[in-house]
């Protein structure tokens, strides 16, 4: 009988040498050639498992109180670094969570794949042609020019499909792809995942898939195994998994689903809190010649929508249709053109100082809170930092107000005397939303506040921002590619593509009875 390609053995992982372990005694195989699906909560453990088997973990504030992690019959654990650093990348690759985080901004992504080429490869092919028939065989558009684009300046998608490059460039027995899908729109995840199986079929590696979503792994993966509060609670083949879950654990996993009735409007009658008209954003694309015409690239095209008091607008579409460029310039971050108005007022002629007042009662949630929030302020300094500047408080003021709110979006208010990286990835959206209501704005824009988050945690912010729309008749603008989400919290929808509204109208008539060939290719894509 041949032996797993990995296999991880009593695997214990603890921080600071503590008693409690975050990961205890884990057993895991993989075989060559498999895919395997590691899944379960936020916290669970999963990540962590993930970094053990690449070295990644902040040693010596990490230790191992038993285990190995055994790699065609050699311990990881125990390999000095010169051996270490021929592994990672070569045999053994990962594709990270977050990819903008993972690229060097300062590098082309050219020089950047090339560099894992140069480390590993003795005898290699001119690095440029090597480097643009990886970017080919991940089905990036213009190779040859992409080599010189620096991260910022790609799409989510294409930036993960650089990061699959990167980790397929010296084919690998095993890629580790950790929440490879988190934050792309349904059209781009089917994408990457058929990438995914179609290079894995070519190359025969192995991988282990880390994922909250359990529609990918019913997709992806042979066999799954289920981690809770860093124990393994069960394994099975995915199939069995799916039909006939034993643990209390997975069976909560598999019901997890958020209510789809949005919050009732109680009073339909009242005018549009926040309106547009031709709204439209347009970049300078760059001149061939200094007397050339300029060129412009349309990033979103005359816009009208309409928010209404209490009201949800869901906006949906692909990766650089355009949502977050609305979002930015509804907050007016973006320069545009046409009308915004809120309150009858329009609002995108005013300067910056006739807007600053306004700010307040417009606030902003954005995707990655991890990103957002300030890693050196407390998170009462956080929270309390609009306070400062719109309004004139006491320090003791301050206090009992964040004391309140944090009270409000269910977080213990001893949690305001720590920092973003003491706290889970439900806690900090729920901070970052506490740092927007801190001021009693009218409108919240949310651009993909669920995207990072498993299921159960999803449906807890989601039922946070119901109840705190039902108590405070908030309006939201909520930017999601989850169609699941957004329909249960959205009254109103708008589907956009390249920069344009191809359909609108209410949550309910949209997803039971969609008219553009767009949004019904959105729809099976998503909930299927």
């Amino acid at each position: 009988m041949s032996h797993p390609l990995l296999n991880i053995e009593e695997l214990s992982i603890t921080f600071n040498n503590q008693a409690d372990c975050t990961v205890n005694k884990l057993n895991l195989s993989i075989n060559a050639g498999e895919t395997v699906a590691l899944v379960g909560e936020s916290g669970s453990g999963k990540s962590i498992t993930a970094h053990a088997i690449m070295r990644l973990l902040p040693y010596p504030l990490a230790s191992h109180p038993s285990g190995k992690i055994m790699f065609e019959g050699t311990d990881i654990l125990s390999l000095p670094q010169k051996q270490l650093r021929a592994l990672r990348g070569n045999d053994i690759a990962m594709i990270f969570q977050e990819p903008l985080t993972a690229l060097n901004p300062l590098q082309t992504i050219g020089k950047q794949i090339a560099e894992v080429i140069s480390l590993h490869q003795q005898h290699r092919r001119d690095l440029q042609q090597q480097t643009v028939e990886l970017l080919n065989r991940v089905k990036i558009k213009d190779a040859q020019s992409k080599i010189n684009s620096y991260p910022h300046e790609l799409s989510g998608g294409q930036r993960q499909r650089v990061m699959i490059a990167m980790a397929i460039a010296n084919k690998p027995k095993l890629l580790i792809a950790d929440e490879p899908t988190t934050a792309l729109d349904v059209t781009v995840q089917s994408e990457i995942l058929d990438l995914l199986l179609e290079i894995q079929n070519e190359m025969g590696m192995a991988i282990l898939l880390i994922s909250h979503d359990l529609r990918i792994v019913k997709k992806m993966a042979q066999r799954s195994y289920v981690i809770h509060q860093g124990e393994i609670v069960e394994t099975q083949t995915t199939q069995q998994l799916f039909s006939q879950p034993q643990h209390p654990c997975t069976q909560h996993l598999l019901q997890a689903q958020p209510d789809l009735n949005p919050v009732a409007i109680t009073n339909a009658n009242l005018p549009a809190l926040l309106s547009t008209k031709q709204l439209a954003v347009d970049y300078p694309i760059a001149k061939s010649w200094f007397f050339s015409r300029q060129q412009y690239f349309s990033a979103l095209q005359a816009i009208d929508l309409q928010l209404y008091p209490g009201q949800t607008l869901g906006i949906v579409g692909e990766s650089g249709s355009g949502k977050s460029t609305l979002a930015m310039a509804l907050l007016k971050l973006q320069q545009a053109s046409g009308q915004i108005y809120y309150q009858g007022q329009e609002i995108n002629t005013l300067s910056e100082r006739a807007f600053r007042p306004l700010r307040q009662e417009i606030q902003v949630v954005f995707q990655d809170p991890f990103s957002s929030l300030s890693p050196r302020q407390s998170i009462a300094e956080i929270i309390s930092e609009g306070l400062k500047v719109f309004q004139k408080l006491t320090p003791q003021q301050c206090e009992q107000q964040v004391i309140a709110v944090l009270q409000e979006v269910k977080l213990d208010p001893e949690l305001r005397h720590r920092y973003p990286h003491e706290c889970s990835g439900g806690q900090r959206q729920r901070i970052a939303i506490a740092r927007a209501i801190i001021l009693k704005p009218k409108i919240i824009i949310l651009d993909e506040p669920t995207s990072a988050l498993d299921r159960s945690v999803q449906i807890q912010i989601l039922d946070l921002l119901k109840d705190l729309q039902r108590r405070h008749q908030l309006s939201y603008v909520f930017i999601s590619h989850d169609l699941t989400v957004v329909r249960s919290i959205s009254h109103q929808l708008i589907v956009m593509k390249e920069g344009a509204v191809v359909e609108a109208g209410t949550s309910a008539s949209l997803f039971n009875q969609p008219q553009h060939p767009y949004t019904q290719q959105l729809l099976q894509a998503g909930l299927n």
